[in-house]
């Protein structure tokens, strides 16, 4: 009788063992890592996620359409719930492209002059939601990762559409 009581202990503290296990994977390492959606406004369809590291980056890639000139604008995933927009990259002025540093309710932006390009550093710009009205003639929406892949919105979505992308915990 004992060696079953033993054998029913054993397996006991094998579970508490797996739960605590379990229990800190969720709360630590899963909390590390959230997940980049692309959701088309009006229907509420996802077109596209993707697995992403808290901290890490991602660049929205397009063509101003009145320069027609390349613009990055670098988010990083600032919690499993949050994006941050860090900086901004252009070569030339345009409509709605900052033309020195910025001063909004929760932050002053920098404006830094590069070699060849214009940055504007963000402090304090966070998201919940990005939304974005993707280009139908120059503009060619494209995010890309810190892993080299991309996704092109046109490939997942017509141009004129709106979307927006954001991060949530989970898959």
């Amino acid at each position: 009788m004992s060696t079953r009581s033993g054998a029913h202990s054993l397996k006991i503290i094998l579970l508490l063992i797996l739960a605590i296990l379990g229990g800190v994977y969720y709360f630590v390492i899963n909390h590390n890592y959230t997940t980049l959606f692309i959701r088309h406004h009006d229907t509420g369809k996802i077109l596209f996620k993707k697995r992403l590291a808290v901290n890490e980056t991602f660049t929205l890639h397009y063509i101003h359409s009145v320069t027609n000139q390349p613009v990055d604008e670098i988010f990083y995933v600032k919690d499993p719930s949050t994006l941050a927009l860090k900086e901004m990259h252009y070569d030339s002025f345009g409509a709605n492209l900052p033309v020195g540093p910025e001063k909004l309710r929760n932050e002053t932006t920098k404006f830094i002059k590069e070699d060849d390009y214009y940055k504007i550093i963000y402090e304090n710009r966070t998201f919940d939601v990005v939304p974005l009205r993707i280009g139908q003639v120059v503009a060619d929406h494209t995010l890309i990762f810190e892993d080299g892949s991309r996704v092109r919105f046109l490939d997942i979505a017509n141009g004129g559409d709106y979307v927006e992308f954001y991060v949530s915990p989970g898959f």
